[in-house]
């Protein structure tokens, strides 16, 4: 077992939390069930991000896998967000660490699925500019030819994307400070740009022009 470097390397993946118990904020969670260990799937969820969903409880006895309590079993769900389960020693599991049961993605989280953003969330180019947790956030610049405005980040939700060229549609998830003529919840293009021998995702602004100016300071 193994924890992954990277946010975007751990969704789809099994993890365990050995002596959970050791985590208020998981303990409070799963009061009344039995073991000492999780074992949980790690999944997307496009609005909440990074996200654990506690599929069973276990105990090692001789180094052996004893299996506890089942949630869904006890018509009982707890998911863990990625601020939580992220402060853990968890680590992801092998495909054949857990003998005869079956590593395969729950059925119940196929309503999270967005294939339609695999490319996006694979692409190694763009995860320095994803939020922590959140690896369908995207930061991005925005810039207009005004001379009395500044660069500003801003953070939006990927809605579409073309990997071909690095472009795609978010939803912007915050007010510009500025007035750049749009606004929370518009849906703004951007596209991986180099500027000033450095690459950002510019926001792509209708009538707006962008100029080298070395004085930039981001807000």
């Amino acid at each position: 077992m193994s924890k992954p470097e990277n946010d975007r390397e751990i969704a789809g993946q099994w993890i365990t939390i050995e002596n959970f118990k050791n985590y208020p904020a998981l303990a409070n969670s799963l009061t009344d069930l039995t073991g000492d260990h999780i074992l949980g799937y790690v999944y997307i969820d496009h609005a909440a991000g990074l996200t654990l969903d506690i599929i069973k409880l276990f105990n090692r006895n001789d180094n052996k896998i004893e299996f506890t309590d089942t949630l869904r079993d006890k018509e009982l769900r707890v998911i863990i967000r990625h601020a939580q389960f992220s402060e853990t020693s968890y680590q992801v599991v092998k495909a054949d660490s857990f003998g005869d049961f079956e590593l395969m993605k729950p059925s119940h989280l196929e309503s999270y699925d967005r294939d339609d953003l695999t490319n996006f969330r694979n692409d190694e180019i763009l995860d320095s500019f994803r939020a922590p947790g959140f690896p369908d956030d995207i930061q991005i610049l925005l810039i207009q030819d005004d001379e009395d405005s500044r660069p500003e980040l801003v953070w939006g939700r990927i809605e579409k994307y073309t990997s071909s060229n690095h472009t795609g549609i978010c939803h912007l998830m915050v007010q510009p400070h500025q007035n750049f003529g749009i606004n929370k919840n518009d849906e703004l293009a951007f596209a991986l740009t180099e500027l000033e021998d450095k690459m950002w995702l510019l926001g792509l602004i209708e009538n707006s022009k962008v100029k080298d100016k070395p004085w930039w300071k981001i807000w």
